[in-house]
């Protein structure tokens, strides 16, 4: 079996190791050619069946003669569909748009190498991916009209949407592996990406995890030498992409990205690694962009004309039909026959998209949570009434109606917060095979508070499971394992480490029902220890609500006591919106009290009446709580302390009723005072019940700096000193 030039990688070996790092093995026989990548004078070896020619620098690989038809019709397909997107964005019909010619063999090669039931992550290019994969054109150009994406069902055409945070969908990715594996499915995860995004963290996360874990996912990078202007040398300074996933311990391989077949292959065996247990491949893909980074882009301040001209003459779709001639299996009549179809088809859709009438207002409220908060409901009657619309009735179950605390009657037991949310987490576990919880030391240790302890021994290594330190790794992967079906529960170690995790949950875990209309839910609780009082360190002191609470999509519950704790958990458990589960650490075995040993929930956006009063209202939670009712104890004035426990949807009628009451509010919270829960509180009392206020409304918050060393902690903690003096300014006023 002669090659022109280069290496063979015979048919009896199992792998070809090329300086320190291994290709993927190869079930055909393939040579490894000195294929110059940006330039003539930076030769890198790729794995290549075709030349530009259209020769075989091998053997015959013996495929399919119509799998090699199907790869020069949808390469046509994506390139038709290109181009006629390009022209809608520059007729203003569609928005900005992020062209893939010159990249259709690396999306069309791999997506012809996965099976139906597998699953795709894309980043914003991988069009020809999603075609290929059976999305059809009109949903594809409904996202690029800025269209809901109502009929883009993850689950129906097995690829996800479009991923706009770099490389945040690589744990995505890793997570839903995680899952299938774990069920003993045989489905393999294919992730999309680029150059640009292997400088991102969600890349080593990404990466990592999928190591470690061993998930049968396959990286496809399509290095197309430039993240928008930054070419490849000012992004890393490794050699190649591929020798990368030596460091995370697997496979790497680097292929010639505008030869179609030498991409299928490739594809092909890191699939059937991954499906046999074998875990993850980096596929490095060699190609070039022809266009802009997108429509706003504009390359020649970048790129040589003599660079795009090099490059095009490597065309993936001219290499495969002059492939096809020197085969006799050429038919002319195709392109022109697939250049007429895409085209045809293209003119439908937009002609059938731009016929429908636009979603009414309501539209904008509607999938952001399972079901609509009530508030949200209002925020649309005010907008609709300013512009002149009738107000949008809502059915009773579309609008999020927060129920009442139901106990369970049966025994008890003394249980600290921490012994009452390990009890929450063990049932869960108990009653739901879905439920898995993951981060940081919750394992082998159960946790730096000891709050999962005894959870792996009881369900397994698989269901509890000790990640890398990665926070955004673990969230992300959370993130996949819900869209897979899962219940995950992430744990992060200390409040002020959720920071890394941010990107996960703000971009993707907030949003992702929303940006499927409902399509797909991620019921993910993460939860971590909050606030003060431990005398800890930096960073480990924080209270970080306030952003979460901002955050659109996020539900947000700050416990005070053992049984809420147990309650509201096992709430989040069960419901089907992502949950920040906020653990006030000072409480974690600050008191104990009997709590119901069988399942009970408790609802979610109701608060709870700590103490009656007549006098005052104090709004609090978490942490404060304690603390407000030993003032409320201390003073003369009937006061009403108010525990808010969820502080996204917090419970407005609770707090608007007891105002009207005693017609005086004190709002107490441990963060610093800007922009926090206390400040959207008494922005809402402001508008809903000004005028039964007989005083000014007082905020006692923290101060607005880092919170100090913890030498001096001290001076900076709301005590119950600080909450007398503040019912004393309300009471004055």
């Amino acid at each position: 079996m002669a090659a022109t030039s280069g290496r063979i990688l015979g048919m009896g070996e199992r792998y070809l190791v090329l300086g320190a790092w291994y290709l993927v093995p190869i079930a055909k026989s393939i040579v490894l050619r000195e294929l110059d990548t940006s330039s003539p004078d930076s030769p890198t070896t790729a794995l290549q069946v075709i030349d530009r020619q259209g020769r075989l620098v091998v053997g015959d690989p013996r495929l399919d003669p119509e799998l090699y038809q199907r790869m020069y019709r949808n390469m046509v397909l994506s390139r038709e569909l290109d181009r006629r997107m390009l022209a809608l964005q520059r007729q203003g019909r569609i928005g900005t748009y992020a062209m893939l010619e010159g990249q259709e063999a690396v999306q069309i090669g791999s997506a012809l190498a996965l099976d139906p039931d597998d699953f795709v992550f894309p980043s914003y290019r991988e069009h020809g991916v999603q075609v290929t994969r059976g999305l059809p054109i009109e949903v594809l150009l409904a996202y690029w009209k800025g269209l809901p994406n109502a009929r883009w069902d993850m689950e129906k055409f097995r690829t996800g949407i479009v991923s706009v945070p770099i490389a945040s969908q690589l744990p995505h990715a890793v997570g839903y592996s995680y899952v299938t594996k774990l069920r003993g499915e045989s489905t393999v995860t294919a992730v999309y990406f680029g150059d640009g995004a292997t400088s991102e963290v969600d890349f080593h996360s990404g990466m990592n995890f999928a190591g470690v874990w061993k998930t049968p996912t396959v990286f496809v990078c399509a290095n197309n030498l430039y993240a928008i202007s930054v070419p490849y040398e000012k992004q890393t300074a490794s050699e190649t992409i591929a020798q990368k996933a030596q460091a995370y311990g697997f496979e790497g391989v680097r292929v010639d990205g505008m030869d179609v077949v030498a991409v299928y292959l490739a594809m092909q065996e890191a699939v059937a690694r991954a499906r046999d247990g074998d875990g993850p491949t980096l596929i490095e893909a060699m190609t070039y962009r022809y266009g802009p980074h997108a429509t706003a882009d504009d390359p020649t301040l970048y790129r040589s004309r003599e660079e795009e001209e090099s490059w095009r003459q490597r065309d993936p779709i001219d290499r495969l039909r002059r492939f096809l001639e020197h085969r006799g299996e050429w038919d002319e009549a195709v392109e022109e026959k697939v250049t007429m179809e895409t085209s045809d088809l293209v003119a439908t859709a937009i002609t059938e998209i731009e016929a429908q009438p636009l979603p009414g207002r309501d539209d904008t409220i509607r999938h952001g949570f399972y079901r609509i908060p009530a508030h949200v409901v209002e925020q649309l009657h005010a907008m609709q009434r300013s512009h002149g619309e009738a107000p949008t009735h809502f059915e009773p179950d579309e609008v999020w109606s927060i129920g009442e605390d139901v106990m369970t009657e049966g025994p008890t037991r003394s249980m600290t917060m921490a012994e009452a949310i390990n009890a929450a987490l063990h049932e869960s576990m108990e009653r739901d095979p879905e439920v898995i919880v993951l981060g940081e030391d919750v394992g082998l240790t159960g946790g730096v508070f000891r709050v999962t302890e005894g959870l792996q021994r009881s369900f397994g290594e698989s269901r509890v499971i000790d990640t890398p330190l990665n926070e955004s790794g673990i969230v992300g992967a959370a993130v996949g394992m819900a869209l897979a079906g899962a219940r995950p529960v992430a744990e992060i170690q200390f409040d002020g480490f959720v920071y890394p995790a941010f990107d996960q949950i703000v971009s993707h875990l907030g949003r992702y029902r929303f940006r499927t209309r409902g399509n797909c839910e991620v019921p993910v609780v993460v939860r971590f220890p909050n606030g003060a009082g431990i005398g800890a360190h930096e960073h480990h002191c924080d209270s970080p609500e306030a952003y979460f609470v901002h955050a659109p999509g996020l539900v947000v519950i700050c416990p005070s006591t053992p049984t809420d704790a147990k309650g509201l958990l096992a709430s989040a458990l069960t419901g089907h919106d992502p949950v920040i589960f906020l653990e006030p650490k000072v409480l974690y075995r600050a008191d104990r009290e009997d709590v119901p040993l069988e399942h009970y929930t408790l609802a979610i956006g109701r608060a709870r009446v700590r103490r009656e009063g007549s006098d005052l209202t104090l709004v609090t939670y978490g942490g404060m709580v304690p603390v407000a009712l030993g003032a409320a104890d201390r003073v003369e004035p009937s006061v009403e302390v108010i525990d808010l426990r969820t502080l996204f949807p917090w419970d407005r009628e609770t707090v608007l009723d007891s105002v009207r009451k005693t017609g005086r509010l004190l709002l107490v919270q441990e963060p610093q005072r800007s922009a926090g829960v206390a400040a959207e509180i008494a922005a809402v009392v402001a508008e809903e019940a000004l005028y039964d206020l007989e005083a000014p409304i007082v905020r006692v918050a923290g101060f607005d700096v880092p919170w100090p060393q913890f030498a001096i902690e001290t001076h900076a903690l709301i005590d119950v000193d600080r909450v007398v003096s503040g019912i004393d300014e309300v009471m004055a006023g």
